[in-house]
């Protein structure tokens, strides 16, 4: 699991393109929010963000692609399991009671099936935070100042 390339496919690899500065860094014409450094950043938070929020999206299948390289996915490959363990254990859309969790999460954690709910997580979260840094955001004092709501209002809910 996660020993390969990931791709995002269609309207969400825009979306995560937007997000990263790598984008930035790539093609210099290109307008982006370059709120997170790399790829592998936006879709391990839009995979905690979509998991938090309930959010999960379809997949969207027109021309535009984005890759996150095998090194990169290697290197994060303990914080993608973890995430995934998590959205496993605590997903209840597919209507397992805890012990079926746990096998799915455990025993067979890489199939088609679990990679697709997991990706569902990981869209829905890129779409929020498209959303977040394309309204009334346009310069990087917006984009910091969009950062610093986000995480307040984050620190906000686990304050108990």
């Amino acid at each position: 699991m996660f020993t390969s390339d990931i791709y995002v496919r269609g309207k969400y690899a825009s979306w995560l393109k937007f997000l990263s500065e790598k984008t930035e860094k790539n093609d210099k014409s290109e307008k982006v929010a370059g709120v997170f450094k790399r790829d592998i950043d936006v879709y391990l938070t839009a995979a905690i963000v979509g998991l938090n929020f309930g959010l999960r999206r379809e997949a969207d299948n027109s021309p535009d692609k984005a890759k996150i390289h095998v090194d990169t996915v290697l290197k994060e490959q303990d914080n993608l399991t973890f995430i995934f363990r998590i959205a496993m254990l605590v997903d209840n859309s597919t209507g397992l009671n805890a012990d079926e969790k746990i096998n799915r999460t455990f025993k067979s954690p890489d199939t088609p099936e679990n990679m697709e709910l997991f990706n569902s997580y990981v869209r829905g979260g890129i779409e929020w935070l498209y959303e977040q840094f394309t309204e009334g955001t346009t310069t990087k004092d917006d984009y910091l100042a969009k950062i610093y709501e986000i995480v307040d209002s984050f620190n906000s809910e686990l304050i108990v």
